[in-house]
């Protein structure tokens, strides 16, 4: 069972260090990182709240008593309860913060708050139904909780940014993810090998989201950045760093004492 919890935690700590590796801009604060880890702990606090309050208790212990469109209903409400969870406090938190301005922004701090939420879980699972539980979850779902937030913060953050289309774009993740959550825990909760074979495709699509709008949002992030250096080299270039005079020609030496720009 300890090396089921292991795993989560070696699984978890390795996308962060991917995440963060592979942004290709400005260090993000580290505050602003736990901050985010923060929010995942509080999601599962209002998440099991929530259920407890929404849910019918009988369904969250025995689910294959009811009938399929009520099953599917009741995990279309939990899974939409959190995504709510998930998303909706650190949004309302960090929208008008200036550590939140670039694309890669919207991926990192919901992906960790998505995957805190996630781990949280999965080590709950673990201890509660035994260590095989935990060994297909952790095959199955490592980052499904991650990427549903990932993509949410991806749409967000374009949405501040006034990308064209990005409120509509917006309005349709806030719809299509919670279903595809939804669809995927009634899936695997089925134990019918069609369902559970489409649960495998929608945590394998929404992995595989995670990390495609990730390379996007690095992408959108450089052509902010590209032309932002290069004006600003063109600007250095205007005065001569060792002496101070004017570089009227634009060349690459200085014209009055023939400093190298």
């Amino acid at each position: 069972m300890y090396f089921v919890i292991l795993a989560f935690v070696a699984i978890a700590g390795s996308l962060v260090w991917y995440l963060l590796g592979h942004d290709h801009g400005r260090r993000l604060p580290v505050e602003a990182l736990w901050l985010a880890f923060g929010f995942g702990l509080l999601a599962m606090v209002i998440s099991t709240l929530g259920e407890g309050r929404l849910i019918p208790p009988l369904f969250l212990h025995y689910p294959q008593g009811f009938s399929a469109s009520s099953q599917i209903g009741y995990f279309l409400s939990i899974a939409t309860i959190e995504e709510v969870a998930k998303f909706l406090p650190l949004a309302i938190f960090v929208y008008r913060k200036d550590y939140f301005r670039e694309h890669v922004d919207g991926c990192i701090y919901f992906a960790i708050c998505g995957l805190t939420f996630g781990l949280g879980e999965n080590i709950l699972y673990t201890f509660t139904y035994g260590a095989k539980v935990g060994l297909m979850r952790l095959l199955l779902t490592p980052f499904l909780h991650a990427a549903t937030t990932s993509i949410l913060g991806f749409y967000l953050i374009n949405m501040k940014l006034r990308a064209p289309r990005s409120r509509w774009l917006f309005v349709g993740a806030l719809i299509v993810v919670p279903l595809l959550h939804g669809l995927y825990d009634f899936g695997i909760s089925s134990a019918q090998p069609l369902l559970l074979v489409s649960s495998l495709l929608i945590t394998l699509l929404l992995t595989q989201g995670l990390f495609l709008y990730f390379i996007e949002a690095n992408s959108l992030d450089r052509l902010v950045w590209v032309p932002a250096l290069a004006k600003r080299y063109r600007a250095a270039q205007n005065f001569c760093s060792k002496c101070g005079q004017s570089n009227r020609q634009h060349g690459n030496f200085c014209e009055a004492c023939g400093h190298v720009l």
